[in-house]
């Protein structure tokens, strides 16, 4: 039996990944005591809902949706540091 070549190899991986199976931690916090305990998360016409202020294990596509949208809070919640820092240098505060 002749042996596979290493391309052949390589497409046999990418077939059997299965990202769904590929599992990552994540911790998502609350912004305040009034806001709802699960994150909905939206992936493939499919919503999962995701509990916070915990660790919890979830599918490669649910974590790569989670971590941008938990990069883009902490972009705003600069934005709305330095334009409350600025409003109160104006003020005089």
């Amino acid at each position: 039996m002749a042996a596979k070549k290493p391309e052949e190899n390589l497409e046999e991986v990418k077939k059997e990944y299965d990202p769904w199976k590929d599992m990552r931690q994540v911790f998502i916090p609350k912004m305040s005591r009034t806001e709802q305990d699960t994150l909905q998360v939206g992936v493939n016409d499919r919503t999962y809902f995701i509990p916070k202020e915990k660790m919890v294990e979830v599918p490669l596509p649910l974590y790569e949706v989670i971590q941008g949208m938990l990069e883009r809070r902490k972009i705003l919640e600069d934005f709305q540091a330095r334009e409350k820092g600025l409003h109160e240098v104006q003020l005089g505060i």
